[in-house]
């Protein structure tokens, strides 16, 4: 009965190399359970398998994969909003929206780089992603351009203007980056998707989303009570059926054979055999 049912790679044949991709759907079995008890009202993971909760008061604490507490962080002047990005899990970047500011911290949440957004001249971001180089992506609304920026405000990369080419303003609310791919997602246009230099790529009609994951060639997000995963090569739909218990919550990461689910007693945590 315990099972989850994803998209994991692709295979290829003679008899359907026109066809493209096939999508093999391989079952798993949940062998181990336990609960991290912490008060949090977010959190996310790294692919080390560490989990990153923020609770109420913006304390950011740092669990080892075996649940165990390791570090904390707690910034009382920033705002009451804060996303934070575990791309890199030597190297994480939080993002105060309210203040317009970004910190970076070390793998033992020691405080690494500030970067004030207003200082460095960019008046109106909305969407802070970390760069696979240590430096970050962002949204700059005033003038319609994904950038990637340094430190110092100098920009490495960019995309033209996107609203010539797209022939509309967008309004992103998060962005990563993975596999040399930048995921910038608008919640009323889709997923626009970029290389690492800036350029736009296409847009995927996925809408209505505040967060997604990106995990190889799968994007799970949770749409409608349901989880679900896309394969961004064969460009496939199928729900994602977790193990019965699980609750239907957004809240919800999956590292290799970890899931993580945020709960009202903490973060769930499940292991599986495949």
């Amino acid at each position: 009965k315990n099972q989850i049912f994803f998209l994991p790679e692709k295979l290829f044949s003679r008899c359907h190399l026109l066809l493209g991709i096939l999508i093999i759907i391989f079952s798993a079995k949940a062998v181990s359970q336990q609960m991290i008890a912490v008060h949090a009202k977010d959190f996310t993971t790294d692919h080390l398998q560490n989990v990153y909760a923020i609770t109420p008061e913006n304390e950011v604490i740092k669990f080892q994969p075996d649940g165990r507490e390791a570090f904390r962080f707690q910034n009382k002047t920033l705002g009451d909003s804060v996303i934070l990005d575990a791309t890199n899990p030597f190297e994480l970047l939080l993002f105060y929206p309210e203040y317009q500011t970004v910190l970076t911290l070390d793998r033992t949440l020691s405080l690494g780089a500030q970067f004030n957004l207003l200082q460095l001249g960019f008046p109106k971001i909305s969407a802070v992603g970390m760069a696979s180089d240590g430096k970050l992506w962002l949204y700059d609304e005033a003038n319609f351009r994904l950038k990637k920026i340094a430190a110092d405000g100098s920009i490495a990369a960019q995309s033209a203007d996107l609203s010539l080419a797209l022939g509309r303003a967008i309004q992103p609310n998060f962005l990563l980056e993975r596999e040399q791919v930048v995921f910038l997602n608008d919640p009323a246009q889709g997923i626009l998707q970029f290389d690492i230099f800036g350029n736009y790529l296409k847009t995927l009609d996925i809408k209505g989303l505040r967060r997604f994951q990106v995990a190889g060639e799968q994007l799970l997000f949770f749409e409608n009570g349901q989880w679900q995963a896309f394969h961004l090569q064969a460009l496939l739909q199928r729900p994602l059926k977790l193990p019965e218990g699980t609750p239907p919550v957004e809240n919800m990461r999956l590292e290799k054979d970890w899931v993580f689910v945020l709960q009202p007693g903490g973060i769930g945590v499940a292991q599986f055999r495949r």
